[in-house]
């Protein structure tokens, strides 16, 4: 146990009224920041008394570092008033202010310097009688004990599923329906990041002078009372677009006085860590910069936090764009980060002249680059940047893009207008005077779709849907509730720590995007021993495969697999029972027999885990899709070309892999098969275990490409080959269906 200064602090009477009955059942402990007695009859305040917060939750009870708290019996007219400031207006009647003993109601505008009491503008009302229980004193930890409570603080907060929602500073105004921090439903996140605090002259300042001390406050005290972080996002769009970050980092001079006002500003307006978003780092300098940057705010969030027994985060907005992850060097700063938070929105817009979709999941086979899309995205950062998927949140919009003048050309069959030309000349709910970008939130293209003016079309190879006006011609990209569903999905089933919002005033008053995020929250992180569970179509059968880190196979270790709580396989030490095990550089593949018989729609497979540390550790509930073999393809890079060839009249499969992952030193399986032949559903055509390839000639094409060439098969117009990745990050990267100019 670690100790601070003093054990329990000292209960003392303050002098402005008598102590009431319940004073004496308040007891502060130094030791855990608490104190024992409090309960929604009362009140706090932690600056003498100039403002009072209800008790209303256990949350609210933590009091770190070095604290001054009053305590007294809850006065509704206390709570919502405030001292009376002369250098300031009250545009607003019927504000109540303390002045000089009394409470004072303003009955229309009031000037500054109007004193209650001067004049008719303030209507006096009764003396002010705050019932004070006592005052406590805390102080911090000091030593390796502030240093141990860092620590537990970072990992409790590590452990933790994450759904962080941007609060837009400028959603109070009419383009986003005011939305005010009472129109946030708390119950669906674990932060608020708001934003933003902008970079002016090499230093952080308030961007809305007038609004933002109010909304800071009132979300400092709303995500208090329900447990919800709060952090302030450093920068945006527009204020990296003006080059502040670039000019403010020039020097180590000019980082350091950034640095330490991003560490200034976040204390002296009460947030609980920072966001970075400079959008976007580019070039070799920018990465220099960017990185110094985050080690210096990392470093003073440290310094402060063992001064006032907190643990201030840090967290950066990044890139969706593979091209630009090099210059948030993830090697360096990842360790720093508690999150990275991938902007995974903004893909295409009407900054283009060809139509596309705003966060598309996946790669649609048209798409120009098969790997500017989220899932391809996510990958690089896991796979490519070795960014841990605990720390990876992934965007999810509640806004769409749009393009005017699109004609109803089909390029994909069944969904016109995508990926033909537009135009910028759709102006948006969101747009500025003069913009053009076609920018709507989610409830504004809900009305949309219900007025019966567009179609709605969903890309089955993307996961994501769109509008086409058929008179206006406009091609609206968005999210919306089956979308949503499908990415909150995906980041469970990947294992990724949560979600980031933007924004969270895009959504419907009642929440309906939210309460399908909401899910992150409830489902718990995936254990590390679990790499993998899936069913995969092999040989005209089902397997079911679950995949663990090597180490695990190990003395000391059992696992147990079951469908429907009956036993499947399982695992004793080295020893698998019922199972094949493939081992595979860091990781085992534990694989079935065919078991279609057992596994129907709607059964569950679950992985315990039951030595050590018994627990289930994953789960999944059966598709038809599952059983088909029909999975979204993640162009990760893995794979440079597939194509089937007809050489001396035989058919031959050909693929062009990426060196680095077929041959990565960590190991890796992939399997070429036929998946949608009735007469061969999942017949194999080769497989690559650990760079060794089977029924294929493998040969070096340059430095950094594997061209691997089947035996000869059986390979049929209409057929679909895919390439299955079984290790690491189970999924299908790459696909084609065999046409009859192939085997000409």
């Amino acid at each position: 146990m670690h100790f601070k200064k003093q054990t329990l602090t000292v209960l003392m009477a303050l002098a402005l009224a008598p102590l009431a009955a319940s004073a004496a059942t308040l007891t502060a402990d130094d030791q855990r920041n608490t104190i024992t007695g409090l309960d929604s009859s009362q009140m706090i305040s932690k600056d003498n008394g100039n403002s009072w917060l209800a008790y209303t939750s256990e949350t609210q009870n933590n009091f770190p570092g070095t604290e001054t708290v009053v305590v007294a019996v809850k006065d509704n007219l206390a709570i919502t008033s405030e001292n009376y400031d002369p250098t300031l207006s009250y545009p607003t009647a019927g504000t109540v202010v303390r002045y000089n003993g009394y409470y004072w109601t303003s009955k229309w505008w009031v000037n500054p310097a109007e004193v209650p009491g001067s004049n008719e503008v303030w209507q006096k009302g009764a003396a002010i009688n705050i019932q004070t229980l006592g005052t406590f004193e805390f102080l911090p930890y000091t030593g390796q004990a502030a240093i141990d409570f860092q620590n537990d603080q970072k990992a409790k907060l590590a452990a933790m599923r994450k759904i962080i929602g941007y609060f837009p500073e400028w959603g109070v105004y009419d383009a986003h329906n005011n939305f005010t921090p009472d129109k946030i439903d708390y119950s669906t996140l674990t932060e608020i990041n708001y934003g933003f605090a902008v970079v002016k002259n090499g230093e952080v300042t308030m961007h809305d002078t007038e609004k933002g001390p109010g909304l800071i406050k009132e979300l400092n005290e709303r995500t208090e009372a329900a447990g919800v972080r709060h952090i302030i996002s450093v920068g945006g769009w527009n204020n990296s677009e003006e080059g502040v970050f670039e000019a403010a980092t020039a020097t180590q001079e000019g980082t350091e006085k950034l640095a330490s006002s991003m560490v200034a500003y976040m204390l002296k307006w009460d947030f609980d860590g920072i966001d970075i978003d400079w959008e976007y780092p580019d070039t070799d300098a920018e990465k220099e910069s960017f990185t110094k940057l985050v080690q210096l705010v990392r470093a003073k969030l440290d310094d402060e936090g063992k001064k006032d027994d907190k643990y201030y985060s840090l967290s950066a907005a990044v890139t969706t764009n593979h091209n630009k992850i090099e210059f948030i060097n993830p090697a360096v700063t990842t360790p720093l980060f508690d999150t990275v938070n991938v902007m995974a929105y903004d893909i295409h817009g009407a900054f283009e002249s060809i139509t596309g979709h705003n966060a598309p999941l996946y790669a649609n086979s048209k798409d120009e680059d098969q790997l500017l899309n989220v899932a391809a995205t996510m990958d690089e950062y896991v796979n490519t940047w070795n960014v841990p998927k605990s720390k990876l949140l992934m965007g999810i919009p509640y806004y769409g893009r749009g393009w005017g003048d699109v004609e109803p050309t089909e390029i994909v069959k069944g969904l016109p207008g995508l990926f033909t030309p537009g135009t910028a000349t759709v102006h948006g709910t969101w747009d500025d005077v003069g913009q053009n970008t076609g920018t709507h939130p989610w409830y504004v293209l809900k009305e949309k779709l219900a007025s019966g003016d567009y179609v709605r079309y969903w890309d089955s190879e993307s996961g994501v849907p769109y509008l086409y006006g058929p008179q206006n011609k406009e091609f609206l990209t968005y999210d919306d509730p089956q979308s949503v569903k499908e990415k909150v999905d995906y980041i469970n089933q990947q294992g990724f720590a949560g979600a980031i919002v933007w924004d969270i005033s895009g959504d419907t008053p009642d929440h309906e995007l939210g309460n399908i995020v909401k899910e992150i929250k409830t489902t718990p992180a995936q254990d590390p021993d679990m790499k993998g569970l899936f069913i995969t179509l092999q040989n005209g059968g089902r397997r079911v495969v679950f995949n663990l880190p090597a180490d695990k196979l190990t003395s000391g270790h059992a696992y147990r697999v079951e469908i429907d709580g009956k036993y499947l396989f399982s695992t004793e030490g080295v020893q698998p029972y019922y199972a094949y095990a493939g081992y595979l550089g860091k990781e085992v593949s534990l694989s079935t027999d065919n078991v279609s018989s057992k596994i129907p729609v709607g059964s569950v497979i679950t992985v315990k885990r039951t030595t050590p540390d018994a627990a289930v550790i994953g789960q999944i509930t059966v598709t038809q899709d599952m059983l088909d073999g029909k999975k979204s393809v993640i162009n990760d890079g893995s794979v440079k070309s597939l194509t089937v060839q007809k050489i001396n009249n035989v058919p031959y499969a050909v693929v062009e892999f990426a060196k680095d992952k077929l041959q990565s030193k960590d190991g890796s399986s992939y399997v070429a098969k036929v998946i949608d032949d009735d007469q061969q559903i999942g017949n194999t055509i080769f497989y690559c275990d650990n760079g060794k390839c089977s029924y294929a000639n493998a040969s070096e094409q340059g430095d950094n490409t594997i061209l691997v060439k089947s035996d000869d098969k059986a390979i049929s117009v209409g057929e679909k080959i895919v390439i299955e990745r079984t290790s690491p990050n189970p999924a299908y990267v790459a696909e084609v269906v065999v046409t009859a100019d192939m085997l000409k």
